[in-house]
């Protein structure tokens, strides 16, 4: 099940800095290894791996916006709602979404 990352901020963190924390206001249906995509119906961007923290309200973000794309627990506030329709769901669940190396890409081996 694709998970679609309309925030470019968020969407920008996660290919930069290989991880990123997404709020959203439903609980997804399966976690672990998937992909993402820019918009519904749009083309594949990374493989990556879906942890799910937990059950969150909004306002309890704050520790996890160094590491959100955005820049204060107001700005991420403001893009959640703006995902919404304009209305800031009461709660919702966390998850630690990291890029998975990219198939046929050859890990670097450390010099021993």
């Amino acid at each position: 099940m694709v998970m679609i990352f309309q925030s470019e901020k968020a969407r920008r963190f996660l290919l930069e800095k290989g991880f990123v924390f997404t709020f959203r206001a439903h609980r997804r249906k399966r976690v672990g290894r998937d992909w993402i995509t820019a918009r519904r119906g749009g083309r594949k961007i990374a493989d990556v791996e879906v942890k799910e923290e937990g059950i969150f309200n909004p306002s309890e973000l704050k520790p996890y916006v160094r590491h959100s794309g955005f820049k204060s627990i107001s700005e991420w506030i403001e893009e959640i709602r703006r995902l919404n329709g304009g209305k800031l769901p009461a709660i919702g669940w966390l998850y630690k979404v990291s890029l998975l190396p990219r198939e046929g890409a050859k890990e670097v081996e450390a010099d021993g």
